[in-house]
C-alpha cells in the first residue's frame, strides 16, 4: 500500500511516464526459496520480458518453488513454533530428538510446510541434503538457479560435508549458486546454522 500511493512522484522525478503495474506474487516456498522468483524477476527484466510475461513465468515457479532445511535443534523449533501457535513438533518428539540428536529435514512447497526425513546429526543432515540437491540439479532444474541461506558464517558453510561437491555440480550443470547469510528474522525462528536451500523444479518427492 505505501508503493501505491507513493510512487507518482518518485516515477516523476525519474521522468519516468506511462502505466504503473504491480503485482505480489507468494511462491507457496520460505527461506531461501524465496529467492528463486527474486533471481527469476530480474532476468525477466534485463530481457526485457512485458508485464504480462513476467507475471505468467513466474506464477508458473511459484507454483514449483522448493525449499528445504536442516536445523540444528529439533526442541528450539518446537518452541518457536509454539510461540506462534504452532504444533507440528510435539514435546516428546523434541525431547526424544535432542536426546538422540535426531535433526528434522523439513521442506516448504505450495504453502506447506513439512517432514520430509530425520538424520542423525547435524553435519549428516547436512550432507544429505547437499547430495539430495545434487541430485537434483543433475536431474534438471526449471531455472537455472539455486540459492542457499546459512545460519552462520559463509565460510562455515564451505566447511560443510558435501557442499564443495554440491558447487561442484552446478558449475558442471551451468546453475547460479547464490549464497546468503541468514536473516536474523529466520535464524531467530529456526536457531543458528540452519540450512536453507531453494529451487524451481518438476514435482517430486523426496528420498535420501
Amino acid at each position: 500500500m505505501s508503493i501505491l500511493t507513493g510512487y507518482r512522484p518518485i516515477r516523476l522525478e525519474a521522468s519516468v511516464s506511462g502505466p504503473f503495474l504491480m503485482r505480489v506474487v507468494d511462491n507457496g516456498s520460505v527461506f531461501a526459496g524465496q529467492g528463486i522468483s527474486v533471481v527469476e524477476a530480474v532476468c525477466l527484466r534485463m530481457a526485457r520480458n512485458n508485464p504480462g510475461q513476467m507475471r505468467e513465468r513466474l506464477e508458473f515457479l511459484a507454483h514449483n518453488t522448493y525449499s528445504y532445511m536442516v536445523v540444528p535443534d529439533l526442541y528450539y523449533i518446537r518452541v518457536r513454533a509454539s510461540t506462534k501457535g504452532g504444533h507440528s513438533v510435539s514435546w516428546l518428539s523434541a525431547a526424544l530428538g535432542t536426546a538422540l540428536d535426531i535433526k528434522p529435514l523439513l521442506r516448504g512447497y505450495r504453502g506447506e510446510t513439512g517432514l520430509v526425513a530425520k538424520v542423525r546429526g547435524f553435519k549428516q543432515g547436512a550432507e544429505t541434503l547437499f547430495d539430495y540437491v545434487s541430485r537434483r540439479v543433475t536431474s534438471g532444474l526449471l531455472t537455472p538457479t539455486l540459492c542457499v541461506s546459512y545460519g552462520g558464517r559463509l565460510e562455515d558453510l564451505n566447511k560443510l560435508p558435501g557442499y564443495a561437491s554440491l558447487r561442484h555440480v552446478c558449475a558442471q550443470h551451468s546453475v547460479h549458486l547464490y549464497e546468503a547469510p541468514m536473516s536474523l528474522t529466520c535464524m531467530i525462528d529456526v536457531g543458528v546454522s540452519a540450512i536453507t536451500i531453494g529451487f524451481a523444479s518438476e514435482e517430486h518427492e523426496f528420498a535420501a
